[in-house]
C-alpha cells in the first residue's frame, strides 16, 4: 500500500497540470477580452457581456467543485493510505465553490450596474 500512494501522486498531478494549462492557453483571448472589457465599460451591454462572463466562470468553477467533490468521494473510499488526497480535493471543491459564489456575485453587481444605467 506504502508504494500505491506515490504511483497515484505520480499519475494524477501531471494531468491536473496538463488540464489546468488547457484551460488556461484556451481562454486567453477571452481573458484578455473581458480584462479590457471591464477595463473600459462605459455601457449598459458593456455591463451586461461582463456579467455573462462572470456567470460563465461561476459555471465552471462549479463544475470543478464538483470533479473535486467525487475525486474526494472515490478517494474516501478507498481507505485510509488516500485520506490525505481526499481531504486535499475535499478542500479544492469547498474553494472552487467559494470562487463560483463570488463570480456570482460580480455577475449581480454588473447586471445591477447595467439596469441602473439604462434608468438614467
Amino acid at each position: 500500500m506504502k508504494r500505491i500512494l506515490p504511483l497515484v501522486t505520480a499519475l494524477i498531478a501531471p494531468l491536473l497540470f496538463l488540464s489546468l494549462v488547457g484551460v488556461v492557453a484556451g481562454s486567453a483571448s477571452e481573458e484578455e477580452e473581458s480584462r479590457i472589457l471591464i477595463e473600459t465599460a462605459t455601457t449598459p451591454e458593456d455591463h451586461i457581456k461582463i456579467a455573462e462572463y462572470y456567470e460563465k466562470q461561476a459555471a465552471n468553477m462549479e463544475d470543478e467543485a464538483k470533479f473535486h467533490s467525487s475525486l474526494a468521494d472515490s478517494y474516501k473510499s478507498r481507505g485510509k493510505p488516500l485520506l490525505g488526497l481526499a481531504k486535499h480535493c475535499a478542500d479544492l471543491s469547498k474553494r472552487y465553490k467559494e470562487a463560483a459564489e463570488d463570480y456570482k456575485a460580480m455577475a449581480f453587481l454588473h447586471k445591477k450596474i447595467a439596469q441602473d444605467m439604462q434608468k438614467q
